[in-house]
């Protein structure tokens, strides 16, 4: 956060400045490409948070796992890794949105499949 002021008129203003990074690039399971968005990350946290209280807040959440896949290092990676992460943080967060969350993003068909997620 800078504070600045106008050359012209004398009027002050706060500029903010962010660090920038390379986009990451999210490969999905047909091998399509597209840049990792973290709204659409938000979005389904919102889905499997829905009825859980939660103590960080969706975008929070959201963000520790954007995060945690920067830390990777990775300019390209796949939808299966980010469940992972997601999957881990949401674990910290409530088992019961990270339940949701795991049946939303895998190919979760049977309660068996549910029940070998639990017992991991």
């Amino acid at each position: 956060r800078r504070r600045r002021e106008c050359l012209v008129c004398g009027k002050r203003f706060t500029t903010y400045e962010t660090v920038e990074t390379n986009p990451m690039v999210v490969t999905n399971v047909e091998n399509m490409r597209e840049p990792f968005k973290i709204e659409k990350l938000t979005e389904s946290i919102k889905y499997a948070t829905y009825c859980v209280d939660a103590t960080l807040s969706n975008e929070e959440i959201a963000m520790h796992i954007e995060s945690r896949l920067l830390k990777l290092q990775q300019q390209e990676i796949k939808t299966s890794d980010i469940v992972s992460v997601a999957l881990e943080v949401l674990m910290e967060v409530s088992s019961i949105a990270c339940l949701v969350y795991y049946t939303q993003h895998t190919n979760c068909a049977t309660f068996d499949d549910v029940r070998r997620f639990i017992n991991k």
